[in-house]
């Protein structure tokens, strides 16, 4: 009964947050990929941007802020699905081929309905909100990132 109530509160959680939490992510990415894009062209000098030492000191403080907000949600959403699925791997893994009938019933139910209701905050349907989400997000925002740099370079010589 306490774990069909943790997996409404759960599925509650996930219809209350889910989009919000994907907005989160996708606006703190693309953020971080313009606070880069800004702090490049200061550093390239390329006159578009009037720059300060206030303004570009923002900019290398942000950049940590975002990336620590997507780090936390990824971080976050990852633990709960670890959580959820050591619950599920703890009832498999007991010994509950040797219990009585009814105790082996009641767990079987139990891991179908697990099984059943396998929900998870997803980006896309294959792409699941946890670590290696915000480590992918990293790795793109420094492909564009690489790319900008070089068009710059290429743009200046």
């Amino acid at each position: 009964m306490e774990h069909q109530e943790v997996m409404k509160k759960y599925e509650m959680f996930l219809a209350l947050f889910e989009k919000v939490m994907l907005m989160q992510i996708l606006f703190s990415s693309l953020s971080l990929i313009i606070l880069w894009v800004i702090l490049l062209m200061i550093f390239f000098d390329d006159n578009r941007f009037v720059n300060s030492e206030v303004t570009t000191l923002q900019m290398v403080c942000l950049i940590p802020s975002y990336s620590f907000q997507i780090f936390m949600v990824c971080y976050l959403f990852g633990n709960l699905h670890n959580q959820k699925d050591s619950i599920i791997f703890a009832l498999y893994s007991s010994n509950w081929t040797e219990m009585n009938i009814n105790c082996k019933k009641m767990i079987l139910f139990i891991i179908k309905m697990n099984n059943a209701n396998y929900k998870k905050l997803k980006f896309t349907s294959t792409k699941i909100i946890n670590l290696e989400m915000f480590f992918k997000t990293m790795g793109n925002c420094y492909t564009v990132i690489s790319v900008l740099i070089n068009q710059i370079k290429t743009k200046n010589e």
